[in-house]
């Protein structure tokens, strides 16, 4: 009976041995997803801040855009087309020139 005994008492320390080698194997898993955990909280968080930034700059180009385009000034056909004109009567004015310096 007592071979028995320690028969049982064996078994029950390999099992022991085998649970806490498992143990252990977990723990140090667990131990480098948290440290991936961090890392990617870091990143996370710095996605974030670099996030934040571009939305900011975004914002401001876009001010910028509706205040430069508040300031264009549109010029249309009436202003080419005053223009023509004005380049016409120069030239019936040369015109007229060259005709009084033939006379």
């Amino acid at each position: 009976m007592t071979e028995k005994i320690q028969q049982i008492i064996d078994d029950i320390r390999q099992k022991m041995a085998a649970l806490d080698h498992q143990l252990k194997e977990v723990r140090a898993n667990n131990a480098t997803l948290l440290a991936e955990l961090n890392e990617s909280n870091d990143q996370l968080d710095k996605s974030k801040r670099e996030g934040e930034s571009l939305a900011e700059a975004v914002n401001e180009l876009k001010g910028a855009l509706e205040t430069a385009n508040n300031q264009v000034v549109e010029v249309g056909r009436p202003a080419q087309g005053r223009r023509d004109d004005e380049i016409d009567e120069l030239v019936k004015e040369i015109e007229y020139c060259i005709s009084q310096l033939k006379k």
